[in-house]
């Protein structure tokens, strides 16, 4: 397939480059994280709203048998209609520049996060491919991103910045009570998060069809059940650590008070 149907089919503004991929897989990666069941602005930071479960909407484009040879143009123009949910979310573009980032409000915010990545989060990111999914193996390689913030920045990241200050689940473990971590079933930053109650003081719910820190956002109309559920569930564990703070301060006043009388 030459590269100038590949443009045209996809509806790129220059050509069909080794980027693409890239391109596709940051709208993905950002339509996951705002896969929320209402429009939000949130993803766009307040320059747009993807529609509600924009990966849903996406993946309308792609939804049907694209299998033949001779499909190919209905699966290029499918791919842009998955990636333009994101990139065309003002329905203006006439064609996608792969360099162009979404909207000059979430360059900014790109920018101060590659920073904060760099000097103090400098984190694990990588995917591992699964035979019945879209994505590719790309393995996580510490050097390689240290290197790049040295060059970027000028500095060398401290690698160890993370444990060292908040400590590790087997540290949280063994010091930590009172916590409570939520995850949405959608976020792909779920993979990085506690999933599992480490004890009855450390808590964590998985929240079903919800996506980055949905239960921070203040109540909407059209919360799902499971979110509502997941803010009930938390408001209920800081009301019990609450309670159990005033019986013990109150428990060691009366036995002041006994002490001192």
């Amino acid at each position: 397939m030459d590269r100038y149907r590949c443009r045209n089919g996809s509806g790129l503004c220059s050509k069909f480059l080794r980027s693409t991929r890239d391109w596709i897989s940051e709208a993905l990666s950002y339509m996951a994280m705002g896969n929320f069941p209402y429009p939000s602005s949130y993803i766009l930071n307040g320059a747009g709203a993807l529609p509600a479960f924009p990966v849903r909407v996406a993946c309308e484009g792609l939804a049907h048998d694209m299998t033949d040879h001779d499909q190919i143009a209905d699966w290029l123009e499918g791919l842009a209609s998955f990636a333009g949910v994101y990139y065309n979310y003002t329905g203006t573009l006439d064609c996608n520049t792969l360099s162009a980032p979404v909207n000059k409000e979430s360059q900014i915010v790109n920018t101060l996060w590659n920073y904060q990545y760099c000097s103090q989060i400098f984190q694990v990111l990588a995917q591992n491919q699964n035979e019945k999914d879209m994505l590719w193996d790309e393995p996580w390689d510490g050097d390689a991103t240290a290197a790049n913030c040295l060059e970027t920045y000028g500095f060398v990241s401290d690698r160890q910045h993370v444990p060292l200050a908040f400590g590790t689940p087997v540290d949280w473990a063994r010091q930590a009570s009172n916590i409570v971590w939520s995850q949405g079933e959608y976020d792909p930053w779920r993979g990085g998060g506690v999933v599992e109650d480490l004890n009855d003081s450390l808590r964590a719910v998985v929240i079903p069809e919800a996506a980055h820190h949905l239960d921070l956002f203040f109540s909407h109309t059209d919360d799902t059940d499971a979110v509502i559920a997941a803010r009930q569930f938390e408001m209920g564990e800081v009301r019990k650590w609450v309670n159990e703070k005033r019986t013990t301060v109150t428990a060691k006043r009366q036995t002041i008070t006994a002490e001192t009388q």
